[in-house]
């Protein structure tokens, strides 16, 4: 898996979490896509990650945060990894 990820905070802020904007497509048999827009206490901040095998949900995920509202895009798997059988679970 790679992550790549940076976050600066407002620490006078509360936590706080507000869902501004969520709509989920499903692709495929196994595959959603995800995009989700909400505010929080970040400052700026950015990740991404991408991990298609061997965990839970893989796939692809994007978020980027400017003065507390964050975009996120979110491409995954929605079935479960057997780590003791190297297989997909939950089809």
């Amino acid at each position: 898996m790679i992550y790549i990820g940076f976050a600066l905070n407002n620490p006078l802020w509360r936590y706080r979490f507000k869902n501004l904007w969520n709509r989920c497509w499903i692709i495929s048999k196994n595959k959603n896509l995800e995009l989700e827009f909400y505010k929080d206490s970040a400052i700026f901040a950015s990740s991404f990650s991408f991990g298609p095998f061997s965990r839970d949900h893989g796939g692809f995920d994007f978020s980027i945060a400017l003065f507390g509202y964050c975009f996120s895009l979110n491409f995954y798997d929605i079935r479960h990894w057997d780590h003791e059988n190297n297989i997909w679970t939950g089809e």
